[in-house]
């Protein structure tokens, strides 16, 4: 088992205690009103918004919650690898307009969470992900699940992340400690906050983690 998913393998540990409590936290930055999607990002590439979108998955499974992890990712996927399922099929396949949603569909060892991997590579990717054919992609992830995460690029590294911004309920906006630049950190906000993001909180990971 991958080594992230450590409120899967050590449930009891601080760290698992932390994810659960950015689970709680998240209904409260809401204002009560109840998040069906949660889009997870940062600055640049390396801060840890993969391990920590698999954790609050995790976490909000073992509260009892349906989950679905989109690896919105097309150019650097890696929930695929964390769970050890292929790429391919996944969302740029029913994108694409290739299989229905349910055939891309893989189920964890986790009781409660299944993930939609990236698939092939995009080049158009940024155009399908702001298109009516991934408003329905949510509809229907809607419709079978409490909620769902969508691990995305970097916000200064691709338009793609603008261009989900919007679609969902809320944002987290991850940076590391002793690596994410404060100027690089307000740029990424300012351009959340310019595709309407709904920011509900910026999370601080550890050097370590």
């Amino acid at each position: 088992m991958n080594k992230s998913l450590l409120a899967y393998i050590h449930p009891h540990a601080s760290i698992s205690e932390q994810y659960r409590t950015i689970r709680n936290n998240i209904h409260y930055a809401s204002s009560g009103s109840k998040v069906r999607s949660l889009l997870v990002t940062s600055p640049s590439e390396g801060e840890g918004k993969s391990t920590t979108t698999v954790n609050l998955a995790v976490c909000m499974a073992q509260r009892g919650d349906r989950v679905l992890i989109i690896d919105a990712n097309f150019r650097n996927p890696i929930i695929n690898k964390i769970f050890n399922v292929q790429t391919s099929p996944g969302l740029s396949n029913i994108l694409g307009q290739q299989l229905e949603f349910r055939e891309a569909i893989y189920h964890t060892e986790v009781e409660g969470l299944d993930i939609l991997p990236s698939g092939q590579r995009l080049y158009n990717s940024t155009e399908l992900l702001d298109s009516q054919l991934m408003v329905d992609v949510m509809a229907f992830a809607y419709e079978h699940y409490d909620i769902v995460l969508l691990d995305c690029p970097p916000v200064l590294g691709a338009p793609d992340t603008n261009a989900l911004a919007s679609k969902c309920d809320g944002v987290l906006l991850i940076v590391k400690s002793g690596a994410t630049q404060q100027e690089h950190a307000l740029e990424a906000k300012r351009t959340l906050l310019f595709a309407k993001a709904n920011i509900l909180g910026v999370i601080l990971n550890k050097k370590s983690v």
